[in-house]
């Protein structure tokens, strides 16, 4: 008979070695590639999704950007994995962003994601990602391909996502200009503030887990190039999905690809719900 504390791992499988586990424990390193897409929206329909004590934006509180990525990702204990096991290091996104204010600190939130990696789901849940399994594409152009475009004005490169058999997204980008990493548009950057949440089994409970946490970020780094241009951006109706009062609503506000990098390194609880609780 095993004590609890003879089982090892970060998260499930716990296990007498801790090898299975889907994750292993931050700090965990990444390297990304965006194609984001930011747009202006119904601003009520923005709020909806924000829990308070987090408001709107003060600023844009009608803008909201769709994020299509790429992930190279490992933890600490395993920098070895991508050579070992490079389906637990790769992954895409796609997600629905906007922009929201703690304490007169603008920072951002994710609002619908989608992932197409188990490992990934697992670990936002963790850190508060809404994950939910999907299929992403986005353009990937190699330079040697005499068919294809060279990355600068003129190429095109489009994000798609579906989940459960429904096509929910589709986002392109055609590239006008080089920009540095700075002119990225807000929320672009800012600070993430997330809801972490994990239901009690027992009938009429207060969740389990239910808190606002800020996660954290450091040794950040990002390539100097990014691309800009102007953006096209589609919402395609669902039967299971609340992506829809989130389509655009006003201006493409333009279109951007760039890569970056960071270590999460924990995060920080801002307020717990269940004290709340009634």
């Amino acid at each position: 008979m095993a004590k609890i504390t003879d089982l090892k791992g970060f998260c499930y499988p716990l296990s007498p070695e801790g090898t299975c586990s889907l994750l292993g424990c931050y700090p965990w390193h990444y390297g990304t590639e965006y194609l984001n897409i930011i747009y202006r929206t119904d601003p009520d329909a923005l709020a909806k999704w924000i829990p308070e004590p987090l408001t709107p934006s003060r600023t844009h509180p009608d803008i909201a950007y769709v994020a299509f990525s790429k992930w190279w990702s490992v933890w600490e204990d395993c920098r070895e994995m991508p050579s070992m096991n490079p389906e637990r290091t790769q992954y895409k996104e796609a997600a629905i962003w906007t922009g929201c204010n703690y304490n007169g600190e603008e920072a951002q939130i994710c609002l619908p994601i989608w992932v197409d990696n188990d490992f990934s789901m697992a670990r936002g849940w963790a850190m508060g990602f809404p994950k939910k399994l999907g299929q992403i594409s986005i353009t990937d152009y190699n330079p040697y391909n005499p068919g294809m475009p060279k990355m600068g004005p003129g190429a095109s490169l489009t994000g798609t996502v579906a989940s459960h058999g429904e096509r929910l997204i589709k986002g392109t980008l055609t590239i006008e200009r080089q920009i540095t990493p700075d002119q990225l548009p807000k929320p672009m950057g800012l600070p993430l503030i997330h809801l972490r949440h994990f239901p009690s089994l027992v009938p009429g409970h207060r969740p389990s887990v239910c808190e606002l946490v800020k996660l954290g970020a450091v040794n950040k780094q990002s390539d100097p190039v990014a691309w800009a241009g102007s953006g096209q951006l589609e919402f395609l109706p669902s039967e299971l999905e609340e992506h829809m009062p989130l389509a655009p609503k006003g201006d493409i506000l333009g279109a951007y690809w760039f890569r970056n990098g960071y270590t999460f390194d924990g995060a920080e609880v801002l307020h717990d719900y269940t004290k709340d609780w009634k």
